[in-house]
């Protein structure tokens, strides 16, 4: 049987690195309300393959979003319009049972992002060469230092580890960026 273990690793960036990873965030951010906007005129779409097409390009040009990225934000706003229409599904069944008498209104307004996340695919967005953190931004790759629980340094440096997508982010209160694995 296989552990998940999820390791928090600060990123140790200089401010020319923060600015960078600021814009992607920011980019990213804004390539999911767009996406989830465009689900949401075409019938609040929750097929990831379909919003892929009619976004990918779209998110390509405009947010200047690297390959892999264009095609992570279709696919986290397909399971966001997913997750809501199980709720609808659920309050339906509710309603008609008696347990409630107020219509689910999630999916009333388009679903709109705010925090300053981003989705890294492994080998791909990211990867970790000679001790340091290299990471996709809209300018190319940046190497960044970066530190951690020393177990789970250990599991990263060794290979043992199997690592997977990464979800980076930050926030107006903390100040450092974090990288989840």
């Amino acid at each position: 049987m296989q552990q998940v273990i999820t390791a928090k690793l600060k990123l140790n960036c200089t401010p020319e690195q923060k600015q960078k990873l600021r814009a992607v965030t920011l980019a990213y951010r804004d390539a999911l309300n767009y996406t989830s906007k465009l689900a949401f005129d075409k019938g609040k779409l929750s097929d990831a393959a379909k919003l892929q097409k009619q976004v990918y390009y779209d998110i390509r040009e405009r947010f200047r979003l690297p390959a892999q990225m264009a095609c992570n934000v279709p696919r986290q706003v397909a399971a966001i319009y997913k997750n809501l229409w199980m709720k609808v599904e659920r309050n339906a069944t509710h309603l008609k049972s008696g347990i409630t008498n107020k219509r689910y209104q999630g999916l009333d307004p388009p679903p709109k992002f705010r925090a300053r996340t981003c989705t890294f695919s492994y080998k791909r967005d990211y990867s970790f060469v000679k001790g340091k953190a290299s990471l996709v931004t809209l300018e190319g790759p940046i190497k960044i230092d970066y530190s951690g629980a020393q177990k789970h340094l250990d599991l990263i440096h060794s290979g043992a580890a199997k690592i997977g997508t990464a979800i980076i982010c930050t926030s107006l209160t903390i100040k450092p960026f974090w990288v989840a694995l």
